[in-house]
């Protein structure tokens, strides 16, 4: 049970983190700051294991990935 609370609070803490920033184009310095932000938070998390690191990155990068796509206008299908 402890596992489920702790995967539940990290998804809950990177939520918290793109819901503060938004899901519209950052600026540099926004960006920056969501970076920053997020390494806050893969070092927290990685005081309980590199499985939850990982999944700490892992949320973090899916997020990026989604922010660049959504930059491009390619939303769909991956593009």
């Amino acid at each position: 049970m402890e596992e489920l609370k702790l995967i539940y609070e990290l998804i809950t803490a990177v939520w918290k983190l793109i819901k503060k920033y938004g899901c519209s184009r950052l600026s540099d310095e926004q960006w920056e700051g969501f970076v920053a932000d997020g390494q806050k938070l893969i070092l927290k998390y990685r005081a309980e294991g590199a499985a939850v690191e990982r999944l700490c990155r892992d949320l973090l990068d899916a997020f990026q990935t989604f922010m660049s796509r959504s930059e491009k206008g390619g939303r769909d299908n991956g593009k």
